[in-house]
């Protein structure tokens, strides 16, 4: 078993003891084929969260840079195939580096808001979510936290049906309209958190 398994393991052991994890549609996860999977962030679990819910497949993460700057983090962090980007500013290399990790197999995993809201509020999309879903020809899977983040209360993981963005492939996309088909998923994120979590 390599680290990365071994750590997902471990996370989804955590999971189940103190968030009586549930997870909904995981068969929506294909086991090959790119893949973006897209979801809500309200907090810092929620990487672990989306992390565990997926055994078939070894997600690539894009996280801010600045958690590389706490070396034994930033160390864990490389083994756990998460990629550094700068939010305000990405750079060409990591854009590249993103797209190379989904051509290789790896799922990508992003939260579109770009940040933390908490609460029962959600941020608007930023580009870089559908950016990545049409340059590396891959479908999204809407995936959907539900949680108090409360421990020992019930976390659920709602995984939609995968979304194809087949119909832009090849065309010329501006900023405004990369972010247009991010909300466009955020908000059928958005549903299904207000849907289930009732």
């Amino acid at each position: 078993m390599n680290f990365y398994k071994f750590v997902i393991y471990l996370f989804r052991g955590f999971c189940k003891v103190f968030y009586r994890y549930e997870i909904i549609g995981a068969e929506n996860i294909p086991n090959e084929g790119n893949l973006v999977i897209a979801s809500n962030h309200k907090s810092n679990l929620d990487p672990v969260f989306l992390a565990a819910s997926i055994l078939n497949r070894e997600i690539a993460a894009v996280a801010k840079k600045e958690l590389f700057d706490i070396k034994i983090l930033g160390f864990i962090l490389k083994k756990l195939n998460v990629i550094p980007i700068n939010r305000d500013k990405p750079d060409v290399s990591t854009v590249k580096k993103i797209l190379k990790a989904v051509k290789n197999g790896y799922v990508l995993g992003i939260f579109p808001e770009g940040r933390r809201v908490k609460g029962e509020e959600f941020g608007d999309a930023k580009a870089g979510l559908a950016l990545f879903a049409v340059k590396s020809k891959a479908d999204v899977v809407p995936v959907t936290i539900i949680s108090s983040y409360k421990i020992f209360k019930k976390t659920v993981v709602y995984m939609g049906e995968p979304i194809s963005l087949e119909q832009y492939y090849g065309k010329k996309l501006n900023n405004d309209e990369y972010e247009k088909i991010s909300q466009d998923i955020l908000d059928v994120i958005k549903d299904n958190y207000y849907k289930y979590s009732k």
